[in-house]
């Protein structure tokens, strides 16, 4: 079984490795500007991306992706998430429970 210094380590590698996030709008992928990856007191790794409003217009984010400092994609999620041009901007959060499968 892993120890619990273990599976703290596995949370913390996610945490530092996973550093930039692409999302879908109509078909085209746009960097997101804002990636932050943080070990939650539950345990959770979480990722939030903020999808700024570098974009104008109302548009639906069909997709988010994660990268890692390597620059392969670690995680993607198809979503249909739509904004008004008049709102601000949208947080995006991936949630990682990492346990040990004891059978």
């Amino acid at each position: 079984m892993l120890t619990t210094a273990a599976l703290t380590g596995i949370k913390e590698h996610i945490r530092k490795m996973v550093i930039s996030a692409k999302y879908k709008v109509s078909g085209t992928y746009y960097t997101a500007q804002n990636v932050e990856a943080k070990l939650l007191d539950d345990g959770r790794v979480v990722v939030d991306v903020l999808i700024d409003h570098s974009l104008s217009g109302d548009i639906t984010v069909t997709e988010v992706q994660l990268y890692d400092r390597n620059g392969s994609l670690w995680a993607k999620k198809a979503d249909s998430i739509s904004r008004t041009d008049v709102q601000e901007g949208i947080l995006y959060r991936f949630a990682f429970t990492i346990v040990e499968d004891e059978t």
